[in-house]
Order: structure tokens, then sequence, then C-alpha cells
């Protein structure tokens, strides 16, 4: 038997595909909120790319952007810990690949 669609069945009637549309959802709303915070040159490098466990992952276009977002931790975290009812939240800080892969690209 095929696990491919039927024509008619939607994407999100897919078993365990409507969890990662729902979490991608959830993601996406937390980075915009999150980048809010930061200047707008700031937010504009950057992208929250998860949220594992206690730890928030950014992915920054530089490393100079990523150390400048190493820089705002402290407001960022104080908005994400009561956004999500977490005290224990700690940020990392990754530089994006240059690639057709990245999420700046």
């Amino acid at each position: 038997m095929s696990r491919l669609p039927t024509l008619g069945q939607s994407l999100q009637e897919l078993p365990g595909l409507a969890g990662l549309i729902t979490r991608a959802r959830e993601l996406d709303a937390l980075d915009r909120q999150l980048r809010a915070t930061l200047p707008a040159a700031l937010a504009a490098e950057c992208r929250l790319a998860n949220l594992r466990e206690d730890e928030l992952v950014f992915l920054a276009r530089s490393a100079a952007w990523a150390s400048r977002l190493r820089l705002s931790s402290r407001r960022l975290l104080a908005v994400a810990r009561e956004a999500l009812g977490r005290d224990s939240l700690r940020l990392t800080v990754k530089v994006a690949r240059t690639d057709a892969n990245s999420p700046f690209a």
C-alpha cells in the first residue's frame, strides 16, 4: 500500500505531518515575538532555528551579527522566559551557512 496522499487529501491530514506543521507555526510565532524586541537591523540578520528543551537556538547571518545577538541575550532571554513560562532558558547562537539552504538565502 502506498503512503502517498490521495488526490483529495490535504497535507495536514497526513499522520505526523500535522505535528510538524504545528511545531513550525509555533516556532515562527516565537521567532517573530522575540525578534520584535531586537533592534531592526539585528532582527533582520537572525532567525530562531529551534527550541530544544530549555535551549533557544538562533542563527545569525555572520559572526559579527552573532556577536551582536549574544550581546542582546539578556533582553532576548527575559522575553522568552516570560513568553514560555520557563525560568531556565539559555541561548545558543550559531552562524548560518551561506548556501542555498540558508534561512537568509
